[in-house]
């Protein structure tokens, strides 16, 4: 009987300390997953290279050409304020929308407030915003709008961002929307950390064209897409590498 309580009482207690490993790790892995902090990862030097294709030509599909693209996406600059962080990337993959394949990257800005919006400003007002940002006693009011609005974190399933007017509107159109999230792997995508993480799918659709993108937190866009509804201009282009920056 001695022997028979040890046992249950061993056995008991190597069931309890397996439970504790597994709460451990479930809850280790939703924070590697969901951080709100790390929309993109803050090192300088981080890049992106997207694999794909961008189609162009009239709406007979007799006429569209489709060009294999490789484009290359990189962070190079951070810019620190108490009230913002400012991303200076060069290389943003909307830059290849109507380009025939011909794009040339350039830089745009990517402005992560305190309340964790994305907002981005493309190059005609990146000299004048950064001139702003480098001005301690510029309040910033102003810089960007609600139409520069692409992120909005914590993504969940369901969740839309866009301007008040676009919010009122009962058929989804002209705001970003979580469309969907899953668990993905990203073995094969060349210097992306292991294991799984959770990843969004966000789309904005018009009248003319729609917008979708992948992304996963603390790793960036994984895939981008852009389609336009008539004369045909596709934009399609999924990870293919990624390089962590800042010696890291």
């Amino acid at each position: 009987m001695r022997n028979e309580s040890y046992l249950q009482r061993l056995a008991t207690g190597v069931l309890l300390g397996l439970v504790l490993v597994v709460l451990s790790t479930l809850s280790s892995f939703g924070q590697t997953d969901s951080r709100a902090d790390d929309a993109f990862p803050v090192a300088e030097g981080t890049y992106w290279i997207y694999r794909g294709v961008v189609r162009s030509g009239g709406s007979d599909s007799n006429q569209v050409s489709e060009t294999k693209v490789t484009w290359k996406m990189e962070m190079r600059k951070v810019i620190r304020r108490p009230d913002v962080t400012a991303f200076i990337v060069n290389g943003f993959p909307a830059q290849l929308n109507w380009s025939d394949a011909t794009a040339t990257p350039e830089d745009s800005l990517i402005i992560q407030t305190h309340d964790k919006k994305l907002y981005q400003i493309d190059a005609p007002a990146l000299a004048t915003a950064l001139k702003r940002l480098g001005d301690p006693t510029d309040n910033l009011v102003g810089l960007w709008t609600d139409d520069d609005l692409f992120l909005e974190l914590p993504l969940r399933k369901g969740r839309k961002f866009c301007d008040a007017e676009s919010m009122a509107r009962d058929d989804g159109m002209y705001c970003w929307f979580v469309d969907s999230s899953q668990l993905a792997s990203f073995d094969n995508v060349k210097g992306a950390p292991p294991g799984c993480r959770n990843v969004f799918t966000l789309r904005y659709m018009t009248n003319p064209d729609d917008t979708e993108f992948d992304f996963a937190p603390g790793l960036g866009i994984t895939s981008y897409s852009y389609h336009h509804h008539g004369t045909v201009a596709d934009t399609e282009v999924t990870l293919a590498e990624f390089h962590l920056g800042g010696g890291q």
